[in-house]
């Protein structure tokens, strides 16, 4: 508890504060005084409803102020002209402690403080006090925070005004027994504040966010949120008779789908409303190699961990190389930072707790999966009282690694699903259905042809609503979640040709583009001005959505099954998008920026031209930018050491450092000399004892061993491709004849 103010004077703690005076005064001796503040300061963001409880806001902030504590507060934070969206994200994420009021208006959704709450449970790892100034009956606080004790405060308004009216003698008494109410309120929220606890999870939070670097799927899960969830108890119910049962030897739950059946929506409600069960929570992203990579992924993970369990995060802190974490494989950080220190939690018949990763389909790249493949081997290690949700689609790279285990089915012909989606029909165009005779038949129409998937149906009520679809002719309604998109490009782009020469090239790196692409970088490959910028975007319409991520704006498309829909020859037809050329035509401009100046490159380019070089085969370009020793220190410094480890294994050297057991540490991985393209195998994994290695042909690993040294598979007698390796050959023999290296350009 927070020291008790007494009386310099006489030593009395009968002493109440009077606002007037901005002084306490001494009941027993009748002195008046300043109390001084008796800790550090703390910043403090105090996030609320601009409703009737504003007033005790104020008085909140007040006394917080006269403890020495420095109040965020949007009324005096946010100056004329801020992005006060900006404001309130940096006022979070600058605060020690967050306090947030909860009432009727607060708590509404959509709303500011929902979002603050979200920021603060997301960014400060869950240092969020919560005091509830209305009735519980009328407050809706978000399940974020559920597990979170609130203090109550709801009666506050009465208490305040029972003085009104009352005589004089009378008055005098309820003034005092509010005041006096008041004060052992604000005493409990100053202990919370102030207790050597809260102050200890904040710098603890802090240390392990610099040493683990987390990713943050925020906003996707507030994207999703915005739409709602209709119908799945059927999978909440399977979920928790999982969760829930008495036989644990299942790891992993695992929920599998075709495109657009709603399995991140899905994803996203199970954590933020099941935020009492779910420790944490990755969505998988094809176009964010940060939010895809296995390595940053299992860091996350045990951030998210470590704010939710004290005892699991003391353990994390005492490990003697968490400063040395990028020298670590994703496997190796698997152990180390989860499995291991879970395990000597002490489980005290803990209930079961969650952890959520969506989308494991779009964790694949360059023909392998790491996050599956770590996942299958790794999750029984982890103690019983840890469960996997995970979802996917059926693709080989995530069925072929967890071949052991029975998925849920997301199967879009069951009647609970189709059950699902006539109720999300009539609810979407209930007043575009009111009164129609023919209602009940347009739905089922409108559900065969979805052939059960969610995102047709979501796509096809907003058509309608947009009148560019008509209930009146059911003919023309498309076929399935292809035929949204074809009918979509056939009624934005009528005009073939000026599709193919004004809209097709700008969606080729768009398509190609390994996260969302700055818009920046469309117009120097187009030189268009702002305003042609802007003619190109305004068609695309909500299929290709610009928004700003870390103060740029940047394009992608709304979904994958879009990008897959366009870059298939076969189903897009005339509407075909060649990825192949996207990478040439971005490899092309990050070439011309680096040969311009390695440190006036643009942040996209200096990431991925490497890789747009590779996908274009300008094997001698690409030989040339990754020995430059000025520009992978640049990259390195910039986006981490293990960013160029990342690249596909046929490019990159694998050698040995001092020990004959082990690989080098990231950074001379990163610098190490490349090995030409046309090896037959793929390195799957380091391990203590050497390389795990699989043919890129038949699939056959390894034993584990050294790096394979024959020229062939032995087992299928693959060599590789060969043509590749001949013209890898020939860029170093051009580079070495130039004579001189780009090292200092």
């Amino acid at each position: 508890m927070a020291q008790q103010v007494k009386c310099p004077t006489c030593a009395s703690p009968d002493v109440l504060f009077v606002k007037e005076l901005e002084k306490y005064l001494c009941k027993q001796c009748e002195k008046t005084f300043h109390a001084a503040p008796r800790v550090s300061p703390l910043r403090i963001f105090l996030s609320y409803g601009h409703d009737r409880s504003e007033e005790l806001v104020h008085c909140i902030k007040a006394d917080l102020e006269r403890r020495g504590h420095d109040v965020w507060f949007d009324q005096s934070e946010i100056k004329g002209g801020d992005d006060w969206r900006r404001s309130i994200t940096e006022g979070i994420v600058d605060s020690s402690r967050v306090l947030s009021f909860l009432s009727k208006h607060s708590t509404r959704d959509p709303g500011v403080c929902l979002d603050e709450i979200a920021i603060a449970v997301g960014v400060k790892g869950g240092n969020i006090q919560t005091i509830l100034v209305e009735s519980e009956q009328e407050v809706k606080p978000p399940a974020s925070i559920s597990h979170i004790q609130w203090l109550d405060m709801r009666d506050w308004n009465e208490r305040r005004d029972r003085s009104v009216g009352l005589p004089p003698e009378d008055r005098a008494a309820a003034e005092a027994a509010w005041e006096k109410w008041y004060q052992e309120k604000l005493a409990d929220i100053v202990a919370v504040v102030e207790s050597d606890e809260s102050r200890r999870f904040s710098g603890e939070i802090e240390q392990l966010a610099q040493h683990l670097k987390p990713v943050s799927s925020d906003s996707r899960i507030r994207d999703l949120l915005r739409k709602p969830l209709v119908g799945r108890s059927w999978l909440v119910e399977a979920i928790e008779a999982w969760r829930t049962s008495a036989d644990r030897g299942s790891r992993l739950f695992w929920i599998m789908g075709a495109p657009g059946v709603g399995k991140s929506a899905f994803a996203a409600h199970l954590a933020h409303y099941g935020k009492d069960k779910v420790l944490a929570i990755q969505f998988c992203e094809y176009d964010r190699p940060d939010h895809r990579s296995a390595h940053r992924i299992v860091r996350t993970l045990a951030f998210q961990i470590a704010t939710r369990l004290p005892d699991y995060r003391k353990l994390l802190l005492t490990l003697p190389e968490l400063k040395e974490l990028d020298g670590k494989n994703h496997s190796e950080l698997f152990d180390y930072l989860l499995a291991d220190p879970l395990r000597h939690v002490i489980d005290g018949c803990r209930e079961r707790y969650l952890i959520v990763v969506d989308a494991l389909d779009e964790a694949s790249g360059d023909g392998r999966n790491e996050l599956v493949e770590m996942l299958a081997r790794n999750t029984p290690r982890l103690p019983d009282w840890i469960g996997l949700v995970v979802t996917s689609r059926p693709e080989f790279d995530v069925t072929g690694p967890l071949q052991g285990l029975k998925p849920f089915p997301l199967d879009t012909t069951t009647e609970s699903n189709r059950a699902d989606v006539r109720h999300y029909v009539r609810r979407e165009l209930a007043s575009h259905l009111d009164g129609r005779s023919d209602a009940d038949r347009l739905v089922e129409q409108i559900l065969e042809k979805s052939e059960g998937v969610f995102l047709y149906v979501e796509r096809f009520c907003d058509d309608v609503r947009r009148r560019h679809l008509s209930l009146d002719d059911p003919t023309q309604f498309p076929q399935g979640l292809g035929g949204i998109f074809f009918q979509y490009f056939q009624r934005q782009f009528p005009d073939l040709e000026k599709f193919r020469k004004e809209l097709r090239p700008a969606l080729r790196a768009i398509l190609a583009a390994r996260e969302p692409l700055p818009v920046e970088i469309l117009q120097r490959l187009f030189n268009w001005q702002d305003e042609e910028l802007r003619d190109f975007i305004r068609p695309l319409g909500s299929l290709f959505p610009v928004t700003s991520e870390s103060g740029e704006e940047v394009i992608k498309p709304y979904h994958k099954s879009l990008s897959d829909w366009l870059t298939d020859e076969v189903k897009a037809g005339a509407y075909f998008v060649s990825v192949d050329q996207g990478h040439r035509m971005l490899a092309t401009l990050g070439w011309k920026d680096y040969t311009n100046g390695v440190h006036a490159m643009v942040g996209y380019n200096l990431r991925y031209a490497a890789w747009h070089l590779h996908a274009a085969a300008e094997f001698r370009k690409l030989y040339e930018f990754l020995h430059d020793d000025v520009l992978v220190s640049l990259i390195a410094s910039r986006f981490g050491i293990e960013h160029l480890a990342h690249l596909p294994d046929h490019i990159r050297k694998w050698s040995y450092g001092n020990s004959a057991t082990k690989p080098r540490g990231a950074h001379e991985t990163a610098l190490a000399v490349l090995q030409p393209p046309g090896e037959w195998y793929t390195i799957v994994e380091w391990f203590s004892g050497g390389v795990d290695w699989r043919c890129d042909q038949c699939g056959r690993s390894g034993p584990a061993g050294r790096i394979p040294t024959d020229s062939c598979c032995p087992e299928c007698g693959w060599e590789g491709r060969k043509s590749d390796h001949e013209v890898w050959l020939n860029a170093k023999a051009e580079f070495e004849m130039k004579g001189q290296s780009t090292a200092g350009k």
